[in-house]
């Protein structure tokens, strides 16, 4: 158990919170709307890693009075990486594994558990072929009240909702720092206590400049991936109009088209020369939406046996699920579209229901 009567616990308390009020000072009114309904439902499910997006839901409007369902969740968590529940849930362990390894450090001030926390903190969970664990220092600083609120000061909590992933990243990497200082502090008389303390405030001073200095760097890669993700938005939003009922799904016609006239060649199948341009301007269109690395999720026509949890990111029509365990037979009306990697959505796959 934390001795919060600890005058270096009591420290480490005020220099957490102190770190949170100067990041909070920098933060736009644009930093607020952009990040706190998506930092309040990843806490949600720090808080309980085995819930789902439905849960989420039901607790976001019973705790925030909002007015959500489960596919609002589900494009949060999309537009987070965050989609997948074996992926989140490794990234939620790893967040609990490293935030209660924090707290041993602070319960043992010994520098056996500080170097197991410093471990766990650098065991990246991220994958060398994409970006998609940024949002884990994110994760990891949601998951640090939730496991230790003993430490927060009042409101520290609530500020860090509004914070996006570079200053969560800083955070933990601040909160790293002040734990240092009490694990690794000299074993000293009291005669050098006064000498020890000033060294040791003249390290923590040059450790927030080397973090300022990765803070600005961090915040310039941050403008220029927002400005890239802009680009990829206006992509997306191209696509989802092509896509739209209000111009006749045309992503899924032409991945129809495109089936149907490989069918037709590999039957040997004599059509008119008239419509041969017809055929090309098919396989060009369809070759288009490769280059553009838009891709079906679903097979088109397939039948398949799903749960509730695999539906729930579909358009399913047909009679409602019991329980969560049970199976349903459904067929593939339209497959559903993807941008680039398999978390930006274009459409959402529909199902029906097959009955016997």
């Amino acid at each position: 158990m934390i001795n919060l009567n600890d005058p270096l616990i009591k420290r480490l308390i005020d220099n957490l919170h102190k770190s949170i009020e100067r990041k909070s000072k920098n933060l736009s009114a644009n930093s607020f709307n952009n990040y706190i309904m998506e930092n309040r439902i990843i806490k949600l499910f720090c808080e309980d890693k085995t819930t789902g997006p439905r849960q989420v839901a039901a607790a976001m409007n019973a705790r925030y009075k909002t007015n959500m369902d489960n596919e609002d969740v589900i494009r949060i968590l999309k537009a987070n990486r965050l989609s997948y529940q074996a992926k989140r849930a490794e990234l939620l362990n790893w967040a609990e594994e490293m935030i209660d390894s924090f707290g041993r450090a602070l319960e043992t001030q010994s520098q056996k558990d500080f170097d197991e926390f410093i471990s766990l903190r650098n065991r990246s969970v991220r994958t060398n072929d994409d970006e998609r664990y940024k949002i884990q220092e994110r994760v990891a600083s949601l998951m640090f009240y939730v496991k230790l609120p003993e430490l927060d000061s009042g409101t520290d909590a609530e500020t860090l909702e509004k914070f996006g992933s570079v200053y969560m990243k800083h955070f933990i990497y601040d909160a790293s720092d002040f734990l240092r200082n009490i694990c690794l502090r000299p074993k000293t008389s009291t005669k050098g206590d006064k000498k020890d303390s000033q060294a040791e405030k003249i390290e923590l001073l040059e450790n927030m400049l080397n973090r300022s200095d990765m803070l600005l760097k961090d915040l310039q890669d941050e403008f220029d991936a927002r400005i890239k993700e802009s680009h990829q938005d206006d992509l997306v939003e191209f696509f989802s109009r092509l896509n739209s009922e209000k111009y006749g799904c045309i992503l899924d016609e032409v991945l129809n088209a495109r089936n149907g006239v490989r069918q037709l060649r590999k039957g040997k199948v004599q059509l008119p020369p008239e419509i041969g341009g017809l055929f090309i301007l098919i396989e060009r269109l369809a070759q288009f939406i490769r280059d553009s690395e838009i891709n079906p999720i679903l097979k088109p026509g397939a039948v398949r046996d799903m749960r509730l949890d695999e539906v729930e990111s579909c358009d399913y029509e047909g009679s409602p699920f019991l329980n969560s365990k049970e199976i349903k037979k459904v067929k593939v009306l339209s497959p559903g579209w993807v941008y680039k990697d398999k978390d930006v959505q274009i459409s959402r796959p529909r199902l029906k229901e097959v009955t016997e």
